[in-house]
């Protein structure tokens, strides 16, 4: 299927790897212009040359800290100059810290804020407007299923992904007439280095060892299985494509049967 992104621009954050990288791989394979950026000039430049030696094509990469307001104003003005617009963005950044709700201090509340929620409003306030002069554009958050079912011990995860899912259902529908879709995409338990810190959070809250926290974590799962990057990088592609048409507003796990709610 020709997914069509022809002469298409996409901006991923968060990419220089996890998940991030994975998007930015399975959309620079299925033909997309991609513009790599994280906060390491270092990571940034690895993840370039590994797209290059997979797919033969080369993506553009900027330093960004999108926790940073400035940083994210330096972006859009960098995108602007060179391209002159923006096709879809996927906005990702790291989790937050692991910890329980008492114990996060006001620092922690604030870092959490400014990089997984603020991040999100500043991100789409710098490129909407672009997606609207031309009146198409498509826009991802990934966020987590702690959207929609809390998980122990990730309070600050718990509380800005429903903060980001709020924000993005209500843009999705202001700006639907002008052809930009807008969905949250909530990843299960996947296979990073994030989730390694989590699984050792969850170890040293329960008093139990990661290999038993792995294997209870699985048993959850009715696949029987932590999820792959590559699973959610292929999913949010075609949310970006010019062939999504009709999906927008969509909060939608890929979590592998995690989330037990019918709703």
């Amino acid at each position: 299927m020709d997914l069509i992104f022809q002469d298409k621009i996409i901006l991923i954050t968060g990419s220089s790897k996890g998940l991030g990288y994975a998007c930015a791989k399975i959309l620079a394979e299925e033909g997309a212009h991609v513009i790599l950026s994280s906060r390491s000039e270092k990571n940034l430049k690895n993840a370039a040359e590994r797209i290059v030696l997979d797919t033969g094509l080369k993506p553009d990469w900027i330093v960004s800290d999108v926790s940073n307001l400035k940083d994210i104003e330096k972006l859009k003005n960098t995108v602007i100059s060179k391209y002159e617009k923006l096709d879809g963005l996927v906005i990702n950044a790291g989790g937050p810290p692991t910890g329980s709700s008492l114990e996060m201090t006001e620092e922690q509340w604030q870092n959490a804020l400014n990089t997984n929620f603020l991040s999100v409003v500043r991100l789409t306030k710098a490129f909407i407007p672009l997606m609207q002069q031309k009146t198409y554009g498509r826009v991802v958050a990934i966020t987590s299923v702690s959207a929609k079912q809390p998980l122990p011990n990730l309070v600050l995860s718990n509380s800005t992904r429903l903060a980001v899912v709020g924000y993005l259902k209500t843009l999705a529908n202001e700006v639907g007439r002008d052809n930009i879709l807008i969905n949250v995409v909530m990843p299960g338990t996947i296979n990073t280095e994030r989730l390694q810190q989590v699984i050792q959070g969850w170890a040293k809250v329960e008093g139990k060892t990661k290999e038993q926290i792995t294997q209870s974590r699985t048993s959850q799962i009715p696949i029987g299985r932590f999820g792959e990057p590559e699973e959610i990088g292929s999913f949010v592609t075609f949310l970006v494509s010019g062939r999504n048409t009709y999906i927008t507003g969509q909060v939608i796990p890929v979590d592998g049967g995690f989330i037990k709610s019918s709703l």
